[in-house]
């Protein structure tokens, strides 16, 4: 996908894009990041947590770290959007529990999506968050937190606003359900007949279901979704040792091959803020995963 401009730090990657081609598939990832995307036009879908999203033009979808998400271009039409992704540690701590609220207090599939973010000027917030690429970097980073901080700021008050997206409200589906539990019992033992059994249906329909809803296996899943928490503890201190061990790599040598095929880069080194592989990235042993302490 194309970028009319973008911009990389450590803690923020920022880009506004825009595609005339369509794709045959979600490019499915996770990342240990906020993320705020902005659907400026074109046609295309969302794949959040096994829920899809067709946006209307000027509406943001709300990303917290290590929610597994994908965007497919539907056609040929000009698809342009802003995105920016962000470590919560360029905010203050009294930030963070303000900003961040409209992330954290998100219960269902319908509050991470605002439509109408035009009449918040919320273009207007994105367009001076990049303007700070051209600054020197001692002025750089002391901007980016300071119009980060407005353009959350800003969802803020649209979130607390805003009319959320009108439709019907949707049932909790059997792989929403499968979806909470793994996210609640990701580092521990999990298996497909575990699975399998406390949600009452057969192997084959549970991996059935999970990849039409979804885009992936369960057990594609769970290794993007074990090496995103391993990699959000490393960021918060643990060595990589202990953090694929509690992210629920019974082995150090599994959690090595599946970070480097998804990041492109050993545990121990420091890369751009990569977002990560597709499907195919965390290896064929994924599919077939047992899922117990791989």
């Amino acid at each position: 996908m194309g970028n009319i401009s973008q911009l990389y730090t450590e803690s923020v990657y920022f880009h506004h894009g825009l595609d005339r081609r369509r794709t045959d598939a979600y490019a499915l990832h996770c990342h240990p990041f906020y993320e705020l995307f902005y659907f400026v036009e074109g046609e295309a879908s969302y794949l959040v947590e096994g829920v899809d999203y067709v946006p209307q033009p000027h509406s943001l979808l709300l990303i917290s770290p290590n929610v597994f998400h994908g965007v497919k271009v539907e056609s040929d039409r000009p698809y342009e959007r802003y995105a920016v992704h962000f470590e919560p540690a360029i905010l203050s701590l009294e930030e963070r529990a303000l900003l961040l609220s409209p992330f954290r207090e998100a219960a269902g599939p319908d509050d991470i999506y605002l439509t109408h973010a035009d009449r918040f000027g919320m273009r207007d917030f994105f367009e001076q968050l990049m303007a700070c690429a051209g600054m020197s970097d001692e002025i750089r980073d002391l901007s980016l937190r300071i119009r980060l901080g407005a353009l959350l700021s800003q969802l803020l008050h649209m979130s607390r606003t805003i009319h959320r997206a009108e439709g019907e409200e949707r049932p909790r589906q059997t792989v929403e359900r499968i979806i909470a539990y793994l996210n609640a019992h990701i580092a521990e033992d999990i298996s497909l007949d575990e699975l399998s059994a406390r949600f009452f249906v057969s192997k084959h329909h549970l991996n059935k279901i999970f990849r039409k809803a979804t885009g992936t296996t369960v057990g594609n899943y769970v290794i993007h979704k074990r090496v995103a928490l391993a990699r959000q503890l490393m960021m918060q201190g643990e060595t990589a040792s202990a953090a694929s061990l509690n992210a629920g790599f019974g082995h150090y040598s599994s959690f090595f091959r599946a970070y480097r095929n998804i990041y492109g880069h050993a545990p121990t080194e420091r890369g751009t803020m990569q977002m990560g592989g597709d499907e195919q990235a965390a290896g064929a042993a994924a599919d077939d995963i047992a899922i117990a302490r791989v």
